[in-house]
């Protein structure tokens, strides 16, 4: 079968962007910029829409929503907004050879949100419909007054690197022998079953992502297979793609049991976490010296997790700061 995308024209009048937050929702906003009429000709040619009018409209066979034709060169298309209405909608698109930009950074965001106050608001709007955490809103919303009372300085820069890390999610890696509990732990953070939780080693076999909320910054986070001798080529193989992904890791977690003791990682972890703390008063052998502990049977201590993975990679220091935050680097550049 032929991809839809594969239709596109090599050089598109019309190009649409996502323009509401990534992830489930009630509603999307895809926002057209270019030559909107010849775009929307081509998607309604016996019923074209006129300018300044909002309908009700169908999108293709698979769903329906409102369509705004705001000017001649910008108009609104708000289909349902789960992730598959999404993806199909951008195919149905491209079908009709109309481009599709995964973010703003591809284009001038004053050409996509003329209604801004001024540039900086600009940027902020089009960083926000990338933005992966909910603690990147507040401070997107205060960047053109911010930047209005100071100008940024190179001292602003590292505190800006790790402000990013709200707009594009840091990976976080968990780390540990087989049957440590890192499953059941990561299963408990993402509030549902995303890896399979076994009293059995090499029951993880291959590392398990998911986007997870840590207490407002949103990761990826990765449940590698217990690190241990085996046999089994295809463990062994995710055992190998499991270090491959701990060496390009934003932050790495080392998890032992009671009893147990700290896998060998490959680097310094940047966290020590002892899991199955509920455990650790009856178990015979002394727990090793961990920086947290937590319990995912009972709750106990994974909101405190949570809260200490966020200060390590976005400090609460960061998120006050009343500094300009460069995040975008053309924001340096001149008008």
């Amino acid at each position: 079968m032929t991809d839809p995308a594969d239709t596109l024209a090599a050089d598109p009048d019309c190009f649409a962007i996502l323009s509401s937050p990534r992830g489930p929702g009630a509603i999307a906003v895809i926002d057209l910029i270019g030559d909107v009429r010849a775009g929307l000709a081509r998607l309604y040619p016996t019923s074209t829409p006129a300018p300044a009018t909002v309908s009700h409209r169908r999108f293709g066979d698979f769903d329906d929503g409102v369509v705004a034709l705001l000017s001649e060169d910008r108009a609104q298309l708000c289909p349902h907004g789960g992730p598959r209405v999404v993806e199909r909608l951008r195919d149905w698109l491209a079908a009709h050879q109309i481009g599709w930009l995964e973010d703003a950074s591809a284009i001038d965001p004053q050409e996509v949100f003329p209604e801004a106050g001024d540039r900086i608001e600009a940027f902020a709007l089009a960083a926000l419909t990338r933005a992966a955490s909910p603690r990147a809103v507040p401070l997107l919303l205060e960047q053109s007054t911010v930047w209005r009372l100071e100008q940024p300085s190179e001292a602003d820069r590292p505190r800006s690197a790790r402000l990013r890390r709200l707009l594009v999610p840091p990976r976080v890696v968990v780390v540990g022998s087989p049957n440590v509990g890192k499953s059941t732990l990561s299963n408990a953070l993402a509030g549902r079953t995303v890896a399979i939780a076994s009293d059995a080693p090499g029951t993880t076999r291959d590392y398990v992502a998911a986007r997870v909320n840590l207490d407002g910054l949103v990761v990826d986070w990765f449940d590698t297979p217990g690190l241990r001798d085996t046999e089994d080529p295809i463990e062994r193989e995710a055992i190998s793609l499991a270090k491959a992904i701990i060496d390009g890791a934003d932050l790495v977690v080392a998890a032992a049991e009671p009893g147990g003791s700290w896998p060998d990682v490959g680097r310094v972890p940047d966290l020590r976490l002892l899991t199955k703390s509920d455990l650790a008063a009856s178990h015979p052998p002394p727990s090793p010296p961990s920086d947290i502990a937590v319990s995912a049977t009972t709750g106990a201590g994974i909101a405190e997790f949570a809260v200490r993975i966020r200060e390590l990679l976005v400090p609460t220091e960061d998120l006050e700061s009343p500094r300009p935050w460069i995040f975008d680097d053309r924001l340096l550049s001149p008008a």
